[in-house]
């Protein structure tokens, strides 16, 4: 797939971000609704997940693998091991591969953006909570931008992304700011 270096770079965000929390942040609130332990978690999951669907295993019997708690006493040991497999998952995979998604299947290329859109909104997610420098890696938010823009209308009807854009970023906001406002963040 095209997009497998980003995910490599986007996988490699999150982990930055992860290594830089404060160790008293991990109870904080996120603008997910989760906190900051239970954010890391939904993407360690999601990462898991996927690696797993895109193996061929079905969406309830993956979903059930993955009930216990998946960061134990190492989160960020979790989240490199799942990011790996998730993008030796995606590089093996074809982009017309169908993956089992909530409303049917839907081809792994267009998983892929979704799991690129959870890795980097999640970790602004992060950075807020902990109050941390929001700068998210450029060159990573360019690419994400230049894969979801495209698709941002489909991606936005699947209904995950809180309230969607604002409408209200203006013309010579940084590339940063409109992504995370495409994805419901009001930075």
């Amino acid at each position: 797939m095209r997009e497998v270096e980003l995910i490599l770079a986007a996988s490699a965000e999150f982990e930055r971000v992860v290594r830089q929390l404060p160790v008293d942040s991990w109870d904080l609130p996120t603008p997910s609704q989760m906190s900051v332990r239970d954010l890391v978690e939904h993407v360690v999951v999601g990462n898991r997940f996927t690696a797993l669907l895109l193996a061929g295993v079905g969406r309830e019997q993956a979903r059930n693998m993955l009930t216990d708690d998946q960061l134990g006493d190492d989160p960020v040991a979790a989240v490199a091991e799942s990011s790996r497999h998730q993008a030796e998952a995606f590089a093996t995979a074809p982009p017309e591969q169908p993956v089992p998604g909530p409303s049917g299947d839907v081809p792994a290329e267009a998983f892929l953006r979704f799991r690129l859109v959870d890795l980097v909104v999640h970790a602004w997610d992060l950075l807020r909570a902990a109050g941390l420098d929001e700068t998210l890696d450029p060159p990573v938010v360019a690419g994400l931008s230049r894969v979801v823009e495209p698709h941002l209308d489909g991606m936005l009807a699947f209904g995950a992304y809180g309230e969607g854009p604002s409408g209200t970023v203006p013309p010579d906001a940084s590339q940063q700011t409109r992504l995370l406002d495409w994805f419901g963040r009001r930075p």
